[in-house]
């Protein structure tokens, strides 16, 4: 049973100082890489200027690493929290990139809404006139034809009343 609070997001940070465990392991890594640098830069120093003495030269580059230790152990975090102000800036401006692609996603979308009503309706009319126009034209040829029209025009059949008598 007490491995299961491990997982929860409330642990995911060590009890030292309140930090986030991932940033642990790479504040480590920071640190022993920066050591090694210094002290292979310390070690160049060292040998340029004195030449290899045996353990004087080794006791002159570990005095001063030594020494560097309190700036060394601060590189990893000021590092580390550059980082973390870096990332809530994106996460920040990711945020404000994508409330403006929703907005005009949005004002896209009502215009095409309008669009659509408006072709829409366009092509209602001219349906409605293709209608009239073949009914008049049917009526006309009944009347060159001397036959009678009982037809109902497109008015009435879409209103459901019967045509009146001619």
């Amino acid at each position: 049973m007490p491995n299961q609070y491990l997982n929860e997001p409330e642990h995911d940070r060590v009890p030292f100082l309140g930090v986030k465990r991932r940033w642990v392991g790479y504040a480590l890594f920071i640190f022993v890489i920066s050591l090694l640098v210094y002290a292979g830069f310390s070690a160049a120093d060292s040998l340029t200027t004195d030449g290899w003495r045996g353990f004087k030269t080794v006791r002159a580059i570990l005095h001063d690493t030594s020494q560097a230790l309190p700036i060394l152990g601060v590189v990893p975090i000021v590092i580390l929290v550059i980082w973390e102000f870096l990332m809530i800036l994106y996460e920040i401006v990711k945020e404000q990139i994508e409330a403006r692609q929703r907005a005009r996603i949005a004002a896209h979308e009502a215009r095409g809404e309008e669009r659509g009503i408006k072709l829409g309706e366009e092509q209602g009319r001219a349906l409605e006139r293709d209608a009239w126009v073949d009914w008049l034209e049917r009526r006309d040829a009944a009347a060159a034809a001397g036959e009678p029209f009982t037809e109902p025009n497109p008015a009435e059949e879409h209103n459901g009343t019967s045509p009146p008598a001619l």
